[in-house]
């Protein structure tokens, strides 16, 4: 039976916007690469052709304003959508941001062997675009990086989740019996039976497990008896436990002699693993803002010599003696564009400090 004009009985139609998203960015990627390509071009043509060298008249000034204004909308529209396209991959941002970079400071140096004196302002409108392309870009990566730390720590939970599940450890069953300003004890954690407390060597000397190397599920004598008292009770060893009789293969009865596993592979420890990175992500990136504001003025004061050696190379450079290159380069050490790089940098510092502690606390787990 035909159904009516209403379309009933159709599935809703369902559009998947992400997906729109990233494959509007991957053509516009496409177009404003073209367009950064051909500004790009141009520039180098009138750099490496030899059209500096000389008095350049006015048409050639309407031009190269025109293809520097399309190097700057291609640059960082590009950036813009090859963010979105590869946005699980944030290296390929950093590398973008370098890109970038290269823009804002290299483009002096290749102008100033190459201008003469009689093309300065053609030489100062390459360079003003070259820099306002790079800062957009590295602006556009920035924002990127400060994402990336917001979603790192957002999405921690979820992640040691999934960090558990690769190693084969099940989620807790019950909270942890500490308050939040202080890391649990073993006897504390989700894992910890109360049932074998009180013939466990770690709870009975008030020492954690991992400390003293010997515990619950470290020793197949205690699990023994949690399993034997598990099956005298109808209460089986499954809430949220991994104790199983292939534990006890190293021996059931060789109370302490014998560990039946390492403190990597126990749930207790890696719980307590979690509870640290969890303490340690709030210290962590204040002692990196801290580092950062303390290394503040001596980091300023190797970028403006940086900036100062990069005036001089360029003077040298030059062809002609009354274009002023060094000026264009000393216009990278005002304190917006050094407080901007440094911004920048700081979040790219910081995002990386994240990942190394967490890969230090949870995956290596040597903190």
């Amino acid at each position: 039976m035909r159904q009516g004009r209403g379309g009933a009985g159709r599935s809703p139609l369902k559009i998947d916007f992400a997906q729109k998203v990233r494959d509007l960015s991957g053509m516009g990627l496409k177009l404003c690469a073209a367009g950064f390509a051909l500004g790009l071009g141009y520039v180098l043509y009138a750099v490496y052709g030899g059209h500096l060298s000389g008095p350049v008249d006015a048409k050639a000034i309407r031009n190269l304003q025109l293809m520097g204004q399309l190097m700057a909308v291609g640059g960082i529209l590009g950036t813009i959508c090859l963010v979105v396209v590869t946005f699980e991959e944030i290296a390929v941002a950093v590398v973008a941001g370098l890109a970038g970079v290269g823009l804002v400071l290299g483009f002096p140096l290749m102008v100033a062997g190459q201008v003469s004196s009689q093309a300065g302002q053609a030489g100062g409108i390459i360079t003003n675009w070259s820099a306002i392309t790079g800062q957009g870009i590295v602006l556009v990566v920035g924002i990127r990086i400060f994402i990336e730390i917001v979603n790192y720590i957002r999405e921690a939970p979820a992640r040691r989740a999934r960090l558990e599940e690769e190693h084969g450890f099940g989620k807790p069953k019950k909270a942890t019996g500490s308050p939040g300003y202080r890391i649990s004890h073993c006897w504390e954690m989700p894992f910890c039976h109360e049932a074998i407390r009180e013939i466990c060597p770690a709870f009975k000397s008030r020492k954690d497990c991992w400390r003293l190397r010997q515990g619950c599920n470290c020793d197949p004598y205690l699990i023994e008896s949690l399993l034997k008292h598990g099956a005298s009770t109808n209460v089986l060893p499954e809430q949220g436990s991994t104790y199983v009789r292939s534990d006890l293969q190293t021996g059931a009865r060789q109370a302490g002699s014998t560990r039946t596993r390492e403190c990597r592979q126990c749930p207790i420890f890696n719980e307590h693993q979690r509870e640290k990175f969890r303490v340690l992500n709030p210290v962590t990136i204040a002692a990196a803002v801290l580092g950062l504001a303390a290394a503040y003025p001596l980091m300023r004061a190797l970028y403006a010599q940086f900036i100062a050696f990069l005036a001089r190379v360029a003077e040298q450079l030059v062809l002609g003696q009354s274009v002023a290159v060094g000026d264009w380069i000393a216009r990278f050490d005002s304190p917006a564009v050094w407080t901007f790089f440094y911004i920048i940098v700081g979040l790219l510092v910081l995002s990386y400090i994240l990942k190394v502690v967490e890969w230090a606390v949870l995956v290596r787990k040597i903190l």
